[in-house]
């Protein structure tokens, strides 16, 4: 039996590894992935005032702290029994586009994007973002830079601070939207636009319009048939805010659709003695 391990892991939050045991036909006989922080939240949480979940988890995750800023508002929201005003569910949902912009690029540049523009058989040592300026050109490198801070300073605006926003409350939001601000953000979200478009373009041309990265991407190597669980409009659209929870089969097929309220109906949880997952 073979062991090779793959340590650490890059392009990721927090720390981890991987084993992969290969038996005498150099087959893959089992794999491990070891993340070895941890995730003691829940314990953090017990005793400590309601009020403050929207403060407290957002430290969850320096990448994705406004997906557990306005979770946790949420989730006061149902416990104190209030609806927000219009205005403050538009204002949460304007702050969490934000949060998307610089958090897709984030993805989309440093950590999903290298192995696809610079190449999946390119050297470990160039697939980063800096072979992604190489391969791209140094001014796609400073567009990322400029709307990523775009997306840092339309969360500011809303949220009181770029990473770990401050603002949810029960019921609303604590900063309201003044005509100063809010011309600012629409420049900066016109500007996001366009360079999504490019950024579209640029996945177009480089990946789809390369058949060997098809074929990698479409290969059982790559495939895993799951269900799927995300959260959708009225009209089944994604939606990041809010919204109903659908389970679609393998086959893309809705299985179930169902309110957030009522996911312990559907969805079961238990702890293996051999995680901290």
């Amino acid at each position: 039996m073979k062991e090779v391990v793959i340590n650490p892991i890059t392009r990721l939050e927090g720390h981890g590894s991987i084993s992969i045991f290969l038996n005498d036909a150099g087959e893959v006989e089992n794999a491990y992935l070891k993340i070895p922080e941890l995730r003691g939240f829940e314990q953090f949480c017990i005793g400590r005032k309601a009020e403050l979940m929207p403060i407290l988890t957002t430290r969850i995750c320096g990448v994705c702290p406004v997906a557990h800023h306005f979770a946790s508002t949420k989730a006061l929201d149902a416990a104190f029994n209030v609806d927000p005003p219009s205005t403050a569910k538009k204002l949460r949902e304007l702050m969490y586009s934000g949060y998307i912009i610089y958090d897709h690029i984030l993805h989309f540049y440093f950590l999903g994007g290298p192995d696809f523009i610079v190449g999946p058989d390119a050297p470990p040592e160039k697939r980063n973002i800096l072979g992604v300026i190489e391969k791209a050109g140094m001014d796609v490198a400073k567009q990322v830079i400029k709307h990523r801070s775009y997306g840092q300073r339309i969360t500011a605006i809303l949220g009181g601070k770029a990473t770990h926003p401050t603002c949810g409350l029960p019921g609303g939001i604590s900063k309201a939207l003044n005509e100063e601000n809010r011309k600012e953000i629409e420049e900066m979200a016109l500007s996001s636009l366009g360079f999504a478009q490019l950024s579209l373009k640029l996945f177009h041309d480089v990946v789809l319009g390369n058949t060997a990265y098809v074929d990698l991407i479409k290969s059982d190597s790559y495939t895993m048939k799951t269900y799927y669980m995300g959260m959708v409009d009225d009209n089944n659209k994604v939606n990041f805010y809010d919204g109903k929870i659908r389970v679609v089969d393998p086959n893309g097929l809705e299985f179930l659709k169902f309110e957030p309220k009522d996911y312990l109906d559907h969805v079961g949880e238990h702890v293996e003695e051999w995680t901290y997952s």
